[in-house]
């Protein structure tokens, strides 16, 4: 008897995600994967056992649209039509495209009040005091909620009431010829602003599909709100240490941010005492930041395990001190923690706020690209042209940081996600070698992978350069000596990140044979990567795509966005030309790439399991 799906526990973070195969026949209705997984951000067995009961529901339905769709036209995909009608649900009833920005029901109701403006106008006698807006007033209305609640037509709106989409349901006829069309491709270009779609099929599709969204929705007045609770949210006496347990819930942040933000509440407390929240002042925070400020950027490891109290005693104002990014990483995890307790009315006045860190800016550049000299410096190196000197010996050998470099340079992949990379996810399709950047854990690793963001999901193709220099040759060695990830010899901090160490590794190495600027980094790579894109002029979707900046599903749900057969195209316009790959070839052309995988590899995982 099959087992009924069930939440799937992932068994690092220990929440629940869906997690189910997608059958093979409908598979590139779904992106060509084979696997849908989505976190179901809880905990808790319960919520999640009714959460997954709905979110495998609607996969069902998916999957039964695409199963329909293969049978009646042989091919599950979607139509264009149906991407667009994707699209412009989740538009107008999807989540805000940037913090503060509207959410789906309010940029319908902003559509209503400029579309009604409009038509209102076009009437024989109509003329509205409140004008049109703009295509760039609109757009900054949709993503400023405070902007948009405050506008003078909003206001009226909720003083009147009334049904705002009245005006669309009149007759052609009351308007002036093409009135309705006008105020169609208005709410067209922002639904494609809002996507960012330079696809011109699917923007053809575009109008029909607004348009038919617009046409179903009734006409009924929007209905009164609900009475508020009497009851206060107003919590003055939590302590910090009970509002970081609610920001954490909230806000679910990367495991070394929570530890950061919670050492640093720690420390506050330490420094002011357990109070309440209503108690701290923006005094406290001063004063805590200028005692942060006096503390040196090194002292011994046992010592960084002291109280902030202890540390200060000990180390106050004794060596270099730190850094004024360092100061506002501390303060600021405080002022994050005022500022949720603010939004979320625990407090009434938010202290936080206007905290100066003297020496910190924003804008001022950490990092400079690599220069064509500065690579062809880097290339030329013993690590690139002399393999005889590597060393396999080292917590990063040689071999690794070889191709870390090489796949960071040529695919503007984030170090990472390259590093935490497993041999099953080193993929082909179309003849076309990749990387398949998720942070889906295959069964056969039990190692917990990460993504900087959701948009960071991506299929990454390699360079045809470096399987003429023998990634084929080194992936397929990695694989006979039966390691399950790309680079066996990183492993993972107690935050699961898997390249510090090389990290610093690759820096110091550019340190060494490119430069000694501070700002010159193994991110350097990343930045360059999309200047060279930019300058082989590759639409600014599909870099962004590359990099891992834009989302790679259509509606989010359907597609993959830029092909990896476009992204491998557009990958080979970039020019390398003023790199030796030729000489690097010839170097390596004699490398046994069984004799050089990394010694020190295995270890045994948290889960008990030998790599």
């Amino acid at each position: 008897m099959a087992l009924m799906a069930q939440p799937w526990r992932h068994p690092d973070s220990g929440i629940y995600h869906i997690r189910r195969q997608i059958p093979e026949a409908i598979r590139s209705a779904f992106g060509g994967k084979s696997l849908h997984k989505v976190s179901l951000k809880t905990k808790d067995f319960a919520k999640a056992a009714v959460l997954f009961a709905q979110a495998n529901a609607q996969l069902e339905a998916e999957f039964e649209l695409a199963r329909d769709r293969l049978a009646k036209t042989g091919d599950p995909r979607p139509t264009r039509r149906h991407e667009a009608d994707q699209l412009v649900q989740g538009y107008f009833e999807g989540s805000p495209l940037t913090e503060g920005g509207l959410d789906g029901p309010e940029r319908l109701l902003l559509a209503w009040l400029e579309t009604g403006r409009g038509l209102w106008n076009s009437t024989p006698h109509g003329c509205s005091n409140i004008a049109e807006s703009t295509s760039d007033n609109w757009w900054m209305l949709a993503n400023n909620a405070a902007l948009f609640r405050g506008h003078e037509a909003t206001r009226r709106h909720a003083r009147e009431g009334g049904s705002p989409n009245r005006m669309w349901h009149e007759p052609d006829h009351r308007f002036t010829k093409g009135a309705k069309d006008r105020q169609l491709g208005r709410v067209v270009e922002q639904v494609a602003r809002h996507y960012r779609l330079d696809d011109e099929r699917l923007i053809a599709e575009l109008p029909d599909a607004v348009r038919a969204f617009l046409d179903r929705q009734p006409t009924e007045p929007v209905r009164a709100r609900k009475p508020r609770s009497a009851s206060s949210r107003s919590r003055p006496d939590m302590r910090l240490l009970e509002l970081f347990g609610c920001w954490e819930e909230k806000k679910k942040p990367a495991l070394k941010s929570a530890y950061e933000y919670r050492t640093s509440v720690e420390d506050f407390v330490d420094f002011v005492g357990d109070i309440g929240i209503g108690e701290i002042s923006k005094d406290d925070l001063l004063d805590y930041r200028d005692e942060v400020a006096k503390l040196p950027s090194s002292m011994p490891r046992a010592d960084r395990e002291l109280s902030f109290s202890e540390r200060r005693a000990r180390h106050s104002g004794k060596g270099k001190p730190v850094s004024a990014a360092t100061v506002k990483k501390r303060v600021g995890a405080i002022q994050a923690m005022l500022s949720f307790a603010h939004e979320e009315k625990f407090i009434a006045r938010n202290e936080g706020r206007d905290i100066p860190i003297h020496g910190y800016s924003k804008t001022g550049r950490k990092r400079r690209n690599f220069e064509e000299e500065d690579l062809q410096r880097l290339l030329s190196s013993s690590l690139f042209t002399q393999p005889a000197t590597w060393r396999t010996d080292r917590s990063v050998s040689h071999v690794t940081l070889y191709w870390l470099f090489l796949l960071g340079l040529t695919t503007g992949a984030r170090l990472e996600e390259v590093g935490q990379a497993a041999v099953a996810d080193v993929k082909r399709r179309d003849a076309i070698r990749y990387i398949d950047v998720d942070d889906y854990t295959p069964e056969d690793t039990a190692e917990p992978k990460h993504l900087k963001t959701e948009n960071s999901r991506r299929l990454v193709p390699i360079h045809n350069l470096l399987l003429d220099l023998g990634f084929e040759e080194y992936l397929a060695a990695i694989a006979a000596a039966g390691h399950t990830q790309l680079f066996p010899d990183l492993r993972p901090d107690m935050f699961g990140n898997r390249t510090k160490e090389a990290s610093r590794t690759a820096n110091r190495l550019i340190d060494k044979e490119v430069s000694k600027d501070a700002r010159l980094v193994f991110h350097s790579g990343r930045h360059g990567f999309k200047d060279l894109a930019t300058e082989a002029e590759i639409p600014t979707r599909t870099v962004d795509q590359m990099c891992g900046h834009a989302p790679t599903s259509v509606g989010g749900k359907y597609g993959s966005g830029v092909s990896l057969k476009a992204l491998h195209r557009a990958l080979h316009r970039i020019d390398w030309t003023f790199l030796p790959w030729q000489s690097l070839k010839d170097a390596v052309s004699s490398v046994d790439w069984t004799t050089v995988i990394p010694k020190h590899a295995s270890y045994v995982t948290p889960n008990g399991v030998t790599s």
